[in-house]
């Protein structure tokens, strides 16, 4: 109860709380995952100073089908994802854009974020079989 007799509202916001976790969660991502990823795969791989992943459709069998590489796939593509939405959504918030704050805003930006996800979980599912060995 506050100082005049009324309940104080306390709801936590539960959803402000995740898709402030994903945009924190995205930028790590999206900061130092990424760019890893790209100096490995992309340019000492090349160069021949690491093994990487070949272009052979055996190799990629073989790798992709390991389900500890499709969740690694699944957080470098989708969770930065969900950085971009809020991001983009706060940068027009800032802007000065009123539509922004609305809810069919949220459902555009973050809906999009989903729908990434759904279909890179779909392509990893549908590709390549998961394999243990």
């Amino acid at each position: 109860m506050n100082h005049d007799g009324h309940a104080k509202n306390s709801r936590t916001a539960y959803t402000h709380l995740l898709w402030w976790f994903l945009f924190a969660q995205g930028g790590v991502i999206a900061a130092i995952l990424v760019p890893i990823h790209v100096l490995v795969q992309g340019i000492l791989g090349p160069l021949g100073i690491v093994r990487v992943v070949d272009r052979h459709y055996d190799t990629w069998i073989r790798i992709v089908g390991n389900p500890i590489v499709k969740l690694y796939l699944l957080v470098l593509i989708a969770v930065p994802f969900f950085h971009f939405a809020h991001r983009l959504r706060y940068l027009l918030v800032d802007l000065g854009v009123p539509a922004a704050r609305s809810v069919p805003a949220q459902v555009i930006f973050y809906g999009g974020a989903v729908v990434i996800t759904a279909v890179t979980i779909w392509v990893l599912l549908t590709t390549v079989p998961i394999s243990f060995g």
